[in-house]
C-alpha cells in the first residue's frame, strides 16, 4: 500500500468516527481531531479500527493525546508503526 493509499484509508475510517465533521471536503489533515468531536471513547474505537486495518498494535508509549491530535500525527504513527513491523 502507497502513502496516497494509507492516507485515503485512514481518511474512510477517521470519518466514521469524526461526528463533529460535516462536510468531508471540510477536513483539514492539521486541524485537532478534537474540533471535529473526536473524544476518548471515540479515540478507543479509532484505535481499534486503525489497529485491524492497517495490521499495526499501538504501544502503550503512544496511547495519548499527541498520536490522537490531528490526522497527520496519526498517519505519521501509522507510518512509523508500519516500518517497524
Amino acid at each position: 500500500m502507497n502513502m496516497l493509499q494509507e492516507k485515503e484509508q485512514l481518511f474512510d475510517l477517521l470519518v466514521k468516527h469524526l461526528r463533529h465533521l460535516k462536510d468531508v471536503n471540510d477536513f483539514d489533515w492539521q486541524k485537532p481531531l478534537k474540533e471535529y468531536g473526536l473524544d476518548s471513547m471515540s479515540s478507543i474505537n479509532l484505535l481499534f479500527d486503525v489497529e485491524d486495518n492497517f495490521g499495526v498494535v499501538f504501544p502503550d508509549d503512544r496511547l495519548n493525546g499527541q498520536t490522537f491530535a490531528s490526522g497527520e500525527s496519526l498517519l505519521e504513527i501509522i507510518d512509523e508503526l508500519k516500518a517497524v513491523h
